[in-house]
């Protein structure tokens, strides 16, 4: 690098740029799904729910040993009562074994499994019918308990079942009347334990305890009462396709301005039967796939977000189409046949695409997906990969070039021109790399390193600064300010002054322009090398993905 004759007194450097590309094909920070799962449907038949209500009860009722005159006992067998499908469960332990019918009344129940669904642990429902009935006519009461469901929301447990109690006399604290009603929530369990092993679900209930509700519905018990714990086994249906559309370019940054540049864009996990069309040239009611773009687009560009057309300039366009629509549009229209690619049973496609500038419109460069040919906005399907126009070097490294030259001047030049010159690399190759967020009480947040910056300044009277600002980060489907982003300057080495830290997710971030490091040219030949703890503060709704964002490093001298 060379520097022209130096005019007395009239000169200065004109401002160096050089970007650094946090992202250079790699993941800048990753952001945990947080997406809902979908819910699988529990199957009927396919497991059993097992309770007692209560054994003590149980018990009571079976041994019916305080039953009074004139009515006196019922006989053993008609005394606890199973109510179909229900089954007295043989394998569990009964209430009494004074009681010695058979099947042993005081015995649990198991209830076959009628329905349900599952979305996760702490999400499910299962139901089930049939149920028992107690009979004691001579403490006035008739007392039914089925068709039970366990409810899980939120992992708090609740068991909900259709519940009589026809008291037909006064009895201790009973007063007589009908009881009960349908679908009561029953008890709550202090413990709820679901584990899901293939397709198999199984749920355990402990700790349970009569609700108010409950105590009204059924009045032998108060409020708070412990009841028997609960099982359940059922089977779910077969788990849905999981649709979780992702992009991968083949380069991303390094593109020569002056030429094109052929890139292979692979995406997965786009629902192959999704977009539908309503119009030609797909055929009404089939799905269109999506089109694969390399554009320059607006910042709002994406069409679910009501963006126009004429935020997406497309430079290079393919249309990914699932069967039959690929062969139905091929056939039917043979001037679109050669940008059509074939999208995959599994949601895979993969086309080429060219890379060239478009200087003539605003927007950020990118590869870009939405929904094709007409069909309704679908944001599931809508992405953003950045693209980077800087020439690398021929290692491979990234460094930015600083042009350093004097304004024109009408002054003579002077003839003993004053020594020094003024130069500055970014170091490190790649992109810097955040790793994956981690997930706070209030935000999400990550950490790392700028890349050292060397300054060379031999000028006796020269000063320099070196700044930084940075966009909006992108990737998939969602975005967010640079205002996210924070760092701490620091010199490493050489006399140079530190910038003051900007605090992430505060303010304006780094979307304002601020001071990396500032020095001058009086320590001769020391270089100054100077970096930057970053810190990135994002809000826990952050749509999941892996964005990217480019902080722009300006030398001004």
């Amino acid at each position: 690098m060379t520097t022209p004759p130096r005019p007395p007194a009239r000169s200065r450097l004109a401002a160096g740029l050089g970007v650094l590309a946090l992202g250079l094909g790699a993941t800048l920070v990753t952001v945990a799904p947080a997406q809902a799962a979908e819910a699988r449907e529990v199957v009927t038949g396919t497991g059993d729910v097992s309770w007692g209500y209560k054994e003590s009860f149980r018990r009571y009722v079976g041994n019916q040993t305080a039953a009074l005159p004139p009515i006196g006992a019922l006989p053993m067998g008609e005394r606890i009562t199973r109510i179909a499908p229900g089954q007295f469960d043989t394998s569990a332990t009964p209430a009494s074994t004074s009681n010695t019918s058979t099947p042993n009344e005081t015995l649990p129940w198991t209830l076959p499994v009628t329905g349900g669904s599952y979305t996760s642990a702490d999400d499910l429902v299962v139901e089930s019918a049939g149920g028992a009935a107690f009979h004691f006519p001579s403490h006035y009461f008739d007392v039914t308990i089925e068709n039970v469901s366990v409810v899980v929301s939120g992992g708090d447990a609740t068991v909900v079942a259709d519940v009589t109690a026809d008291v037909t006399g006064d009895f201790g604290d009973w007063e007589a009347g009908t009881y009960g009603g349908e679908d009561v929530e029953f008890a709550t369990a202090s413990a709820v334990d679901a584990t899901l092993d293939g397709d198999t679900l199984r749920v355990s209930l402990t700790g349970l305890t009569t609700t108010a509700d409950g105590a009204a519905a059924l009045p032998l018990y108060a409020a708070g009462d412990p009841l028997d714990n609960l099982t359940l086994t059922a089977e779910l249906d077969e788990a849905p396709a999981s649709w979780t559309p992702a992009v991968q370019v083949s380069q991303t940054e390094g593109f020569d301005p002056a030429t094109s540049t052929t890139i292979t864009v692979t995406g997965s996990g786009f629902d192959p039967t999704a977009n539908i069309s309503a119009r030609q040239p797909v055929a009404v009611g089939q799905p269109t796939g999506v089109y694969v773009v390399v554009g320059k687009f607006a910042e709002t560009w994406k069409p679910s977000d009501g963006a126009a057309s004429a935020a997406r300039t497309v430079i290079s366009q393919k249309w990914a189409l699932p069967e039959p629509s690929y062969t139905q549009v091929r056939n039917g229209f043979p001037n679109v046949a050669d940008q059509l690619v074939l999208m995959n049973d599994d949601g895979t496609f993969s086309v080429d695409l060219e890379v060239s500038t478009h200087d003539t419109v605003s927007g950020a460069y990118g590869v870009y997906t939405y929904a094709a040919g007409g069909a309704a906005p679908n944001a599931a399907q809508e992405s953003a990969v950045p693209l980077r126009f800087a020439k690398p070097t021929a290692d491979g490294e990234g460094e930015v070039g600083v042009d350093v030259e004097v304004p024109g001047s009408t002054d003579p030049v002077d003839p003993d021109p004053e020594p020094g010159s003024f130069s500055w690399t970014i170091n490190g190759a790649g992109a810097v790399n955040l790793g994956t967020a981690q997930a706070g009480d209030t935000a999400f947040t990550a950490t790392g390193a700028l890349h050292q910056v060397t300054v060379s300044d031999t000028r006796p009277d020269g000063t320099w600064s070196i700044n930084g600002a940075v966009g909006r980060f992108v990737g998939g489907s969602g975005s967010f300010s640079g205002a996210a982003l924070g760092w701490t300057p620091q010199v490493t080495s050489g006399a140079a002054v530190a910038g003051s830290p900007v605090v992430a997710g505060s303010g304006l971030g780094l979307t304002q322009t601020s001071t990396l490091a500032s020095g001058t040219g009086a320590t001769g030949s020391d270089d100054a090398v100077v970096d930057a703890g970053l810190s990135l503060r994002i809000p826990l709704d952050t749509p999941a993905g892996d964005y990217t964002g480019v902080l722009t490093l300006t030398a001004v001298g």
